[in-house]
């Protein structure tokens, strides 16, 4: 073969290769486009991206039905699973990589603070009632009461920065489990959930704090007890939709547009709970009958509830709203600051109330109905009916102090007692409370039971006069002297003595866990 026709058949193979290279690349641009162009994904438009992880409250927000409803808008959501990496969520939120998250207001509190909280909360999605929880294996329950767990011996398994070390967080503020809070030794920090469940399978542990659907598989290890979780209390373990502030400012349409159709879908679900059922099971690979037991543990805010409940929206001075938001907000930070943090935030600058309003507004649903609050109508107890009732723990108060004799409360001592108020309406609604009274060593018992009842009386009495707490679910009681409070690590006999003139305040419950 000449060497002229060997070279020009090398550049057409050249030639070729190149072509065919050059074919193979753009091909796929090429199907792309067909795809869209003859789809009705050629009008999609705006791609909203979401970061948060798979917990079930967060489904609405993907549901075929959502999905479907936005694509006709020409909205996309683009949801990244980051699997519960909270730092790598705000870090991606700030860097401008992701225009909306979902998270618990006690995780944006603690991630956002770094970034200057680059988002504000405008819709609440959803609160746990149940979905966190502890459990242990009942031989270390001495009385199967939660202060059980003041006990720094103990071995409690638990995921680090999310909703479970909240749960500890809070359990430890709001009940004084000092021995817990003043030492570290019990901690042990797991990745996940399902890594708690696991070592609670090979009891590598006293107890385990986890979520659904861990917990209902743990429940049926031999042994294994419920202890607390946020089926017991209100206000706390609450997951918020945070838009960033630029985003919100430059796309305000676009972010209406997702949250009219958001709460549009929920209301198809809601009217449809089979369907609703099925899809979630097939979304999200779990069995219809976990589906079934992990609903109740979540409770969702629609519109309705976000305007009067959450962000305090209302026009009718004859029902007004509610900031359960801000409420939650402060509430958390006063955990941060009784478990040894500093964190002082404004919550008016977290929240924008905007959305909530021009929603409600323009919605064919009125926001004025019945949504006041579940308010429970406590009915009178008499003496042998408080007997029966189940003790669960004891409130952890800074202390009430009345001078020498007195049954008076000073301005320090009401600030108390209103703290204590917003505690039992705020996050330990379902409870009836016992005010005990207690006084220091005396010459008269007598005396001092008198005293002790006096000055519980007082107490209930503002609880009921100032924050319109129901008398029927408060009862005063003076217990004298006899009883001492609980000895402190390094605590002096004088200041034990000092802490023995004090008012307690003692949850109840009717059935036991």
């Amino acid at each position: 073969m000449k060497k002229s026709t060997i070279v020009a058949l090398l550049v057409f193979l050249i030639i070729l290769g190149v072509g065919y290279g050059f074919v193979s690349f753009v091909k796929p641009f090429l199907d792309k486009r067909t795809l869209l162009r003859t789809s009705d994904a050629q009008n999609i438009s705006t791609t909203i991206r979401v970061g948060g992880d798979n917990y079930l409250g967060y489904w609405f927000i993907t549901s075929p039905e959502t999905q479907k409803q936005l694509a006709r808008q020409g909205i996309r959501i683009d949801f990244q699973n980051d699997g519960g990496a909270y730092a790598d969520r705000l870090n991606k939120f700030a860097d401008k990589e992701l225009d909306m998250i979902v998270l618990p207001v006690k995780e944006y509190l603690d991630h956002g603070k770094k970034y200057n909280y680059p988002g504000v909360m405008v819709e609440s999605i959803a609160e746990s009632k149940g979905a966190d929880g502890i459990v242990c294996y009942q031989d270390k329950l001495p009385t199967g009461k939660i202060q059980d767990l003041n006990n720094r011996n103990l071995k409690i398994v638990y995921t680090s920065q999310s909703p479970s070390s909240f749960l500890l967080d809070l359990t430890i503020a709001d009940f004084d489990l000092f021995q817990l809070r003043d030492n570290k030794d019990w901690r042990v920090e797991v990745a996940s959930s399902e890594e708690a469940y696991k070592k609670a399978q090979k009891k590598e542990g006293d107890c385990f704090v986890m979520w659904e659907p861990d917990i209902s598989r743990a429940l049926e290890i031999p042994g294994i007890k419920y202890v607390w979780g946020s089926d017991k209390f209100a206000g706390y373990i609450v997951d918020e939709f945070v838009v960033r502030r630029d985003f919100l400012e430059n796309n305000r349409d676009k972010v209406l547009n997702f949250f009219r159709t958001y709460f549009r879908a929920m209301s198809v679900y809601a009217n449809d709970q089979n369907r609703m059922i099925d899809e979630m099971s097939k979304t999200t690979g779990l069995k219809q009958d976990v589906v079934k037991t992990m609903l109740p543990k979540i409770e969702w805010f629609d519109l309705n509830e976000n305007g009067m409940l959450q962000f305090g929206v209302s026009s009718n001075p004859a029902i007004p709203g509610k900031d359960g938001i801000i409420d939650t907000i402060l509430q958390c930070l006063e955990v941060i600051r009784r478990t040894g943090s500093s964190l002082s935030v404004d919550p008016y600058l977290l929240t924008n109330k905007s959305i909530v309003e021009e929603l409600s507004a323009n919605s064919a649903q009125s926001i004025y109905d019945d949504t006041t609050g579940s308010v429970i109508d406590f009915t009178e107890l008499v003496t042998d009916e408080w007997k029966k009732l189940r003790e669960v723990a004891t409130i952890r108060v800074e202390p009430i102090e009345f001078g020498l004799g007195s049954n008076s409360l000073s301005d320090e001592d009401k600030d108390q007692v209103d703290k204590i108020a917003k505690l039992l309406t705020h996050n330990y609604p379902s409870y009836r409370v016992v005010v005990r009274g207690h006084t220091g060593p005396g010459s008269d018992e007598n005396e001092n039971v008198k005293l002790s009842l006096e000055r519980s009386q007082v107490v209930a009495q503002r609880l009921i006069a100032v924050h319109s707490v129901d008398p029927d679910r408060l009862k005063a009681e003076g217990v004298g002297s006899g009883t001492s409070p609980s000895l402190r690590p390094g605590e002096s006999p004088r200041s034990l003595l000092y802490r023995m003139a004090r008012v307690e305040f003692v949850l109840f419950e009717t059935n036991a866990f």
